[in-house]
């Protein structure tokens, strides 16, 4: 089944999330560093779950999406949290004997972000973990993103196989890489590519969609990444303020973002693509698949700090 003959006068599609949690503590704004044995002290904090992909999945608890979280988490107050807030039907996490990941995010004021990460329960997470995890997970039509490999190093080299696994079950997979620690070694890119090879939604943002293709303009940057997916499968690329673009065979389409006076732009990609799931799933063409993702992570990034309220889109955003 394709992603155009789903109906959707049926219930809305699952979306299953697959990916990293961790702590983040978000402080700014930072123009220039301390000296070394100073203090500084920030206008900004907030301190929340993160992680790509349950950045993702907090937003589509707040949609009131059909949908799971996968993941692992520390024994630790941090692994605490996490594990307290994912406790849905659908959900499945696992509590790894490590202490928890953390990352500390850094805002500037140009609205650049410089993130700090500990290693911990993230590198402990791996193939047979998810696998297991989703054992009885009902699969078949669901749509599942992939999110945050990079950041799982005992994950990466096997996510083309989960891929694999997950569409053998009938999922359809969407996959959001992120940005490799070794800035598109060539062996990140033949990692990339057995990826892309294997996915239906590929969301990926500008500065990615760039560095992996060696391309400058994005829409052949996103022209090159399609021509490598199966056929009929969708291209995302998230382009911040200006934007999102899709490619999808021969149908392109872009749409503007509105302005918005932030304070932290952190996982301002995440909240887009809970968005564009949540619309995929309801059967949601394109155009108005991109304009709902845009409009949420609108909606969740002019938060500060972040909420867990239920999240309300106007049709007239």
């Amino acid at each position: 089944m394709t992603q155009d003959n789903w109906n959707p006068a049926r219930a809305q599609r699952p979306i299953c999330v697959i990916g990293n949690a961790n702590l983040d503590i978000v402080l700014g704004h930072l123009d220039a560093w301390p000296d070394r044995g100073t203090e500084a002290f920030f206008p900004h904090s907030d301190l929340r779950i993160g992680g790509s992909a349950a950045n993702t999945a907090l937003v589509l608890q707040r949609l009131g999406s059909t949908f799971g979280f996968v993941t692992t988490y520390g024994t630790d107050l941090a692994g605490d949290v996490i594990g307290e807030r994912f406790t849905g039907p659908l959900d499945r996490l696992q509590r790894l004997a490590k202490p928890t990941s953390y990352t500390v995010g850094i805002l500037h004021p140009d609205s650049e972000r410089t993130f700090l990460s500990s290693a911990g329960h993230l590198d402990h997470t791996d193939l047979s973990t998810f696998r297991a995890l989703l054992a009885d997970w009902p699969l078949e039509d669901a749509l599942v993103l992939i999110s945050g490999a990079f950041t799982m190093p005992a994950f990466t080299a096997d996510q083309a196989a989960l891929q694999e696994w997950l569409r053998e079950r009938g999922a359809r997979v969407a996959l959001d890489p992120g940005w490799p620690p070794g800035c598109w070694t060539e062996d990140e890119r033949a990692v990339m590519r057995a990826w892309i090879e294997r996915c239906d939604h590929l969301l990926v943002n500008d500065k990615e969609a760039c560095a992996f293709t060696g391309l400058d303009d994005v829409a052949e940057a996103a022209h090159a990444l399609s021509a490598a997916m199966p056929p009929e499968a969708t291209v995302i690329v998230k382009m911040g303020p200006e934007g999102a673009l899709a490619v999808r065979a021969d149908e392109i389409v872009r749409c503007e973002a509105r302005p918005l006076d932030l304070i932290d732009t952190v996982g301002a990609g995440d909240s887009f693509n809970a968005g564009y799931l949540d619309a995929v799933a309801r059967g949601m063409p394109l155009r108005p698949s991109l304009e709902r993702a845009i409009a949420i992570a609108g909606k969740v990034l002019s938060q500060f700090p972040r909420t867990h309220e239920p999240i309300a889109i106007d049709p007239a955003d």
